[in-house]
């Protein structure tokens, strides 16, 4: 073969090595409705639901998705991690469910005695948090205890009639989380429109409903990527300048680090 064909597939076959290993420009988010299909190939960094559509529920491919996020790379400015979790919320305390709490005693609220009360529903959503806690510890403690955790709020979940038994179900997935261990920062998923259905709460009331500052990860699903970016300004709910935001590319989620913050 000549010298010159034979330095240039030497060539060649280098250039699409390069361009087969490019760096990973992507975030994205999984949970159960990923259980039947291939993960985002490449991703910059993975955000994991425990849960399989309920707070009582897990994902069934929790391991394999923790496993997908561990191996991404993270990125360091603005900083996000490989690896981040994500657990459904809500207060179904009017549809009587098996796991509504009867006894004891929330901060703030006093004693649970059953019935759909801050108390209870405070109760609720520790004992709840919790749970998904343990979910994560028992395939990856460490990310358990030092990933950042978000709390999916959705209109499309149950909840109660007031915004105050909302919010107190809220506070509880919240120190359900710290009380079992978790060290890494608690945030929201949501939208404006959504958080103030379900809270009645703003930007500027929720950092005093929650004792300071809460991140936020704007929900997008049929977002582009430029709405993505508008919303990294103008997307935020409680309080701060958005951390995340999420759009939608083909079938999957994929999600932005937005610059203004940390």
């Amino acid at each position: 073969m000549p010298v010159v064909a034979l330095a240039f597939i030497v060539i060649a076959v280098l250039v699409i090595a390069v361009s087969g290993s490019s760096s990973p420009t992507t975030g994205h988010d999984v949970s159960y409705p990923q259980c039947s299909g291939s993960y985002p190939s490449n991703p910059l960094f993975g955000i994991v639901g425990v849960n399989g559509g309920l707070a009582n529920k897990a994902n069934p491919c929790i391991s394999g998705e923790l496993h997908w996020a561990r191996d991404a790379p993270g990125q360091k400015r603005p900083k996000q991690p490989p690896l981040s979790l994500y657990i459904d919320t809500g207060n179904p305390g009017g549809h009587h469910v098996a796991d509504w709490p009867s006894v004891g005693t929330a901060p703030g609220y006093g004693a649970c005695n059953g019935l759909l009360t801050n108390a209870c529903s405070y109760i609720y959503g520790e004992q709840r948090a919790a749970h998904s806690y343990r979910l994560v510890t028992a395939r990856d403690p460490v990310a358990a205890k030092t990933a950042p955790w978000w709390l999916d709020v959705e209109l499309m979940a149950s909840w109660a009639g007031t915004y105050q038994l909302n919010i107190a179900a809220l506070q509880g997935f919240i120190a359900g989380l710290h009380n079992a261990g978790a060290t890494g920062p608690i945030g929201i998923y949501s939208t404006s429109a959504q958080w103030k259905e379900i809270t009645g709460l703003t930007a500027q009331t929720t950092p005093t409903a929650f004792n300071g500052q809460l991140p936020d990860w704007v929900a997008g699903t049929d977002a582009t990527l430029t709405q993505a970016r508008q919303n990294c300004t103008s997307g935020g709910f409680t309080g701060v300048s958005p951390n995340l935001t999420q759009y939608r590319i083909g079938p999957l989620d994929a999600d932005l680090r937005c610059t203004g913050t940390r």
